[in-house]
């Protein structure tokens, strides 16, 4: 790809963001590897390692050995690592035999699916990173039962459903990885409806630390801990099992947008967000996206006008400078539009807190605004989430801790590797600061941050000394240890 094709992209990205075209499900979870490797095992690398060991399951990879790189590369350019080798699986039986030469070699672990984690969890340096860029495969059960390989990117997941009109709750960009986003949770456009990615799994197959590998159940402990717990922490899922729902014919997005915002007007159509969001059927999702001084407002909708929809698009056709109502479209044309781009950039992207209402940041909005309001590119959104999330069963089910929170934000940064963005970045951590100063502490583990404070609390809640007692279990040499992984004490 030529720079100046780059450089075009990156203005179309930031021209979507400011359209709140680019949600935050183009962040999340794990991005899928950038080129062919999806398709062609590796030439045989010259290597020692390879000579070593020779496996129909496993390719190992050092650093000078061709597509390296690329199989290392994540999504975020601005968090860089290089593990000592890398183990290109092709199936279950190859990530058990990549599991016990990590324990061998003294190596630890770190697993690339899709690589789109925001601090590049995904690699490791100087360890072993299990990649299962080749384990991409979707097979069909029967007719509302699908087994998915970890790599399978959303793109393909939704290719391969909505021709048979089915889907699966989880996010809209089209380079994330099934795997990354359904072990922190997961959500979308259609969660509100039918849960978490997470709570459509049913089964799974999953290596542990020591290389025993085991098949999952509904009612196996370890399969509480992967509904929103699973990433990196005690093993690797080689495949998922999941229910599939029925899919919609249509989808309509309508569109809102305010310009020169101050205080007091980004306050009021803040409180109206709350107001008239929560009363909004489960078929729908919003976000309200505020870039610098633009507000853009996004209100999606899968089902049929309700009074409570009609209510909110009346409410900011009349609060906003411009508004655009839409009109039902295909679905798979329409999630196409969300698809994001599709190869590494450079971006700062991380939760800033579950919120039950405007009361939630009523202390701390004036401030966040100030920082907002002084940093142009730096974007603060707050999207919708509640309705069927918050199901007993599904919290039963899953150690996703923040169900009751009908609200997650976060703040986003982009920009081109020719800008340094530590003003900015400075700025983004200030209103982490702040939120944390007035009682927002609880995260989303799939937009984390390596500055928040007290992460194992923000990311797990109450359930993170369970977590602790299954990675002593099946991980009790913490070969998966990295910043923010669960720990034996």
């Amino acid at each position: 790809m030529t720079q100046l094709k780059k450089r075009r992209d990156f203005i179309k990205l930031m021209a979507l963001t400011g359209l709140g075209i680019y949600l935050p499900s183009c962040a999340s979870g794990e991005r899928k590897k950038q080129s062919s490797t999806k398709n062609n095992k590796p030439k045989d690398p010259v290597s020692e390692i390879e000579e070593a060991i020779k496996s129909n399951n496993v390719t190992y990879l050092k650093k000078l050995d061709e597509q390296f790189d690329e199989l290392n590369q994540g999504f975020n350019l601005a968090v860089g690592k290089t593990p000592a080798l890398i183990a290109l699986c092709l199936n279950t039986e190859g990530i058990a035999e990549a599991i016990k030469f990590a324990h061998k070699e003294n190596l630890k672990v770190a697993v690339k699916s899709g690589g789109h984690s925001f601090e590049n969890f995904s690699s490791i340096d100087d360890g072993l990173q299990i990649n299962l860029s080749l384990m991409d495969e979707v097979k069909w059960i029967n007719q509302t039962t699908v087994n998915i390989q970890p790599s399978c990117t959303l793109r393909e997941m939704y290719d391969a459903l909505l021709p048979k009109n089915r889907i699966i709750p989880s996010g809209s960009c089209g380079g994330v990885g099934i795997g990354g986003i359904t072990l922190g949770g997961g959500y979308g456009f259609f969660a509100r409806k039918y849960g978490l990615t997470c709570d459509s799994l049913m089964e799974a197959t999953f290596v542990d630390g020591l290389g025993e590998i085991h098949e999952l159940k509904q009612e196996d402990e370890l399969m509480w801990a992967l509904k929103g717990g699973g990433n990196g922490n005690f093993g690797v899922v080689s495949s998922f099992t999941f229910k599939t729902q029925k899919a919609p014919s249509e989808f309509t997005r309508h569109r809102f947008k305010a310009y020169k915002l101050d205080h007091s007007r980004a306050k009021e159509l803040l409180q109206a967000y709350f107001k008239y969001s929560k009363e909004l059927p489960e078929s729908c999702f919003a976000a309200f996206v505020l870039n610098y001084k633009t507000l853009v407002l996004l209100i999606t909708n899968y089902g049929s006008n309700n009074d409570a929809l009609d209510n909110m698009i009346d409410a900011f056709s009349e609060l906003c400078d411009d508004a655009s109502v839409g009109t039902p479209k295909n679905l798979a044309e329409s999630l196409r539009t969300y698809y994001g781009i599709e190869y590494p950039i450079y971006f700062k992207n991380a939760s800033a807190g579950y919120y039950e209402d405007y009361e939630t940041i009523a202390t701390s909005i004036d401030q966040v605004l100030d920082v907002v309001f002084k940093k142009r590119g730096l974007i603060y959104q707050i999207n919708t989430l509640g309705g069927n999330i918050n199901n007993p069963q599904f919290e039963q089910a899953s150690c996703y801790p923040h169900r009751s929170s009908p609200y997650l934000s976060e703040l986003q940064y982009y920009w081109d590797e020719k800008k340094d963005p530590s003003e900015l970045l400075k700025s983004f951590d200030e209103i982490q600061n702040i939120l944390y100063e007035n009682g927002i502490r609880k995260q989303y583990r799939n937009y984390p941050n390596l500055g928040f404070k007290e992460w194992e609390r923000a990311y797990y809640g109450e359930h993170y000394e369970r977590l602790q007692s299954i990675k002593k279990t099946y991980d009790p040499s913490d070969l998966f240890a990295q910043k923010q992984t669960v720990g034996l004490k």
